[in-house]
């Protein structure tokens, strides 16, 4: 956790903050954090690290419900961490603010443009994004880390595109540890989640 933390900032937020709260400006990492895997915890270490550097709060940004039970319900796959587990877990691993935002029909809807601006500009400042390099955002996906950085050089804040990690030659992601969990391999799940791996299994 940072020195600065907004203390007038609930740890937990639900919905964009107002605002003037964060007014010395954030480190934000976005995605869906399912199972916290290696992934995960090494956007959340980033994020920590560069919030500690400009000495402003690390906000995890995340969604609730899994957009793919909004935008195509029978893609949704079978979430590694309710919601509650997925904050726990973040505020575990160092992060100062979780926003988790409610994810319908609206949000799905929103342009990649209105999110950076009315969103992560306007209400959380941000000055630095950490995300990893497969994310997306925005109606139908059209936000990915390209359009983040350019959108950054426009608002004035960098953005770290993170290089998915591997484990045993394999890519750490919620897709490969729900494969591997389904064929029983919980062994090479747990190499993959890391950290999380305790709490993931516990919620099977």
């Amino acid at each position: 956790m940072t020195m600065l933390t907004t203390l007038a900032a609930p740890r937990h937020l639900t919905d964009w903050p107002e605002r003037d709260l964060f007014d010395l400006g954030t480190v934000v990492t976005m995605g869906v954090f399912d199972g916290f895997h290696r992934g995960h915890q090494t956007l959340v270490e980033r994020a920590r690290v560069r919030a500690a550097q400009l000495r402003v709060p690390s906000v995890l940004l995340t969604f609730d419900p899994h957009p793919l039970l909004v935008t195509c319900p029978e893609r949704a796959p079978r979430q590694l961490l309710t919601v509650e587990e997925r904050v726990e877990t973040a505020l575990e691993l160092g992060v100062d603010h979780v926003l988790v935002l409610p994810f319908d029909r609206r949000t799905a809807a929103t342009p990649a443009s209105d999110f950076v601006r009315l969103g992560l500009v306007e209400r959380l400042r941000v000055r630095h994004v950490v995300v990893g390099a497969n994310f997306r955002f925005g109606r139908r996906g059209a936000g990915d880390p390209d359009f983040l950085a350019e959108a950054g050089e426009w608002h004035g804040f960098d953005v770290d595109a993170v290089s998915l990690v591997e484990q045993g030659g394999q890519v750490c992601s919620s897709t490969a540890v729900r494969g591997l969990l389904a064929d029983g391999d919980t062994a090479s799940a747990r190499e993959l989640l890391g950290r999380s791996a305790d709490r993931v299994l516990a919620a099977r």
